[in-house]
């Protein structure tokens, strides 16, 4: 699915005088030819690339001509998975992922509360493996440092949360269902109730402005496309269809959305309705491993009573594909815990048995996050085409020694997290994104994070980190031309500062200009024409 918005570009840019990655690294480059350091642009496509000497011919024909001084041009970065307002409403509001203890916590949602003034407060970000206390917040203390107000701060994972008093009185039924805490820590089914209350608190003008922080952050970090992650649980139909018109309407990243609600529940039409690429994305299998909730075949190392959750069962997983599949869109599933990636695996083979393992291929059906694969679960889903949508700032944030995969699943476990060299030789196609807010927006973090994975034999080279972060995003979603830099390919790319070892410098690159479709949606003024 090629996309072209409605604000496409129209001149014609001659880049002269720098390094053109047509792959996004040196090591991608062709061997026997030398390294392009020109390229024209007709409109919305790539017209022409080559040397500055061959340039001459294209300088009478260019509306702009743009000296790069020797900077970078790649294709342009792909996230795919973010959740847009979320990560809008953190960029502009309560960040608790600077909180290194509970007590730096308490102060940030004060400090707060001061300024929203008895406004409803949605905070982002705690998580409690990294406090000295070990612990998160209390409703009482959160009571206690927002003067009452209506609270929801969501953990890292957005598989649990710590809301106020206030606001756990919004939805009194809620005491009845699983995952409710008296503490004011809310899991599963009660932690998906309050979070759909505490988004009804967004107005439609604070969403848009969250739209428009997202798309813009990620076009400064030379992202030109955006895959969105929608569903009833986690944002609203509402939500999606605003982010998808403001795609098309305004410059700035490429979204592509998918809707996270099963067939049957309407979840195919609604994605068709909406324009979603699928019914697919976080439609929840299970919960996160930070949460105690991601479904694992033995329990936690620190609760041995639990070994977490599974929400769907094996049967609506496989007619979810089916229905999918017989609408012609994409299905998938957040799915984390081993356990959890059995039911599905076994799911897709069960859909593969009704219609065909052809008809199962031709989807690229998707599997969000995919932590905690082992051989048969790699070997299936090559057999099967299916896509590992992943994000490598996890295993930079918990796959260290003695980090959050340790502390809830003990090493042996947490050695075999985040399986990329694994999927990348059995040829699974590997998507790389943030999960934003849950990681930051920060593809060269993401990039540097997989080619120094905690486990050495996950590590992936820079050339095939850097392809996961852009052309697998395309590949995704169905779109074969993007995502390289190459005559007739749509003009999708980033300027950047710094022109070797990418991802061993001791700063990461910094994004000069960022072109979507032809058009220009970021721009430092750090590079110019003449």
């Amino acid at each position: 699915m090629t996309r072209t918005p409605n604000w496409r570009g129209s001149r014609r840019v001659l880049l002269t005088g720098g390094v053109i990655l047509r792959d996004g690294t040196p090591a991608g480059q062709p061997a026997t030819n030398p390294v392009p350091t020109a390229m024209f642009i007709d409109g919305h496509e790539i017209a022409w690339i080559g040397s500055d000497a061959d340039a001459q011919r294209h300088l009478d024909d260019a509306d702009e001509h743009v000296p790069l001084g020797g900077a970078v041009v790649t294709p342009g970065f792909v996230d795919a998975h973010v959740h847009a307002t979320s990560t809008g409403l953190t960029l502009a509001g309560l960040d608790l992922t600077r909180a290194n203890s509970l007590g730096e916590a308490l102060t940030l949602v004060e400090a707060a509360a001061r300024t929203a003034r008895g406004a409803p407060l949605l905070g982002h970000g705690w998580d409690e493996t990294r406090w000295p206390e070990g612990r998160p917040p209390t409703s009482t203390e959160v009571d206690r440092a927002s003067y009452g107000s209506l609270v929801y701060l969501s953990r890292i994972d957005v598989h649990s949360a710590v809301i106020s008093s206030a606001l756990i009185a919004e939805v009194p039924t809620a005491r009845e269902l699983d995952g409710f805490g008296a503490d004011g820590v809310m899991s599963r089914a009660a932690h998906h109730a309050y979070r759909e209350v505490a988004l009804r608190l967004i107005g439609s003008a604070q969403q848009e402005q969250a739209h428009r922080l997202t798309r813009g952050r990620a076009a400064s970090l030379g992202i030109v496309s955006l895959h969105e992650m929608a569903g009833p649980a986690i944002s609203s139909s509402q939500d999606l269809r605003s982010l998808l018109g403001l795609s098309e309407e305004e410059p700035g990243p490429l979204v592509y959305g998918y809707w996270g609600e099963l067939a049957e529940s309407g979840g195919v039409e609604q994605a068709m309705e909406l324009g979603a690429v699928g019914a697919a994305g976080d439609l929840f299998i299970d919960g996160a491993i930070g949460s105690r909730t991601a479904c694992l075949r033995h329990v936690y190392l620190d609760s041995q009573d639990s070994s977490g959750a599974q929400y769907l069962t094996e049967e609506q997983v496989r007619d979810h594909v089916t229905a999918c599949i017989d609408a012609g869109i994409q299905a998938g599933f957040h799915v984390i815990g081993d356990r959890a990636t059995d039911v599905i695996m076994a799911a897709m083979m069960g859909a593969a048995a009704q219609l065909g393992v052809d008809a199962v291929r031709l989807g690229r059906h998707r599997l969000e996050h995919a932590e905690m694969l082992d051989s048969a679960h790699i070997a299936g889903m090559s057999r099967l085409g299916m896509t590992a949508s992943v994000q490598p700032m996890f295993d930079g944030l918990w796959g260290s020694a003695g980090g959050m995969y340790e502390q809830r699943l003990g090493a042996a476990r947490a050695q075999n997290m985040n399986s990329f060299a694994d999927l990348q030789t059995a040829g699974v196609l590997t998507a790389f994104g943030s999960d934003s807010p849950v990681t930051d927006l920060g593809p060269w973090q993401a990039v540097r994070s997989a080619v120094h994975h905690h486990q050495p034999g996950q590590r992936l080279s820079e050339h095939a980190a850097f392809a996961a972060h852009s052309r697998a995003g395309w590949l995704a979603v169905g779109d074969e031309r993007s995502g390289t830099l190459a005559t007739g390919a749509p003009a999708h790319y980033a300027i950047w500062d710094i022109a070797a070892d990418l991802t061993g410098a001791a700063s990461l690159p910094r994004a000069l200009r960022t072109v979507v479709a032809g058009a220009v949606v970021y721009d430092t003024q750090e590079v110019g024409g003449t």
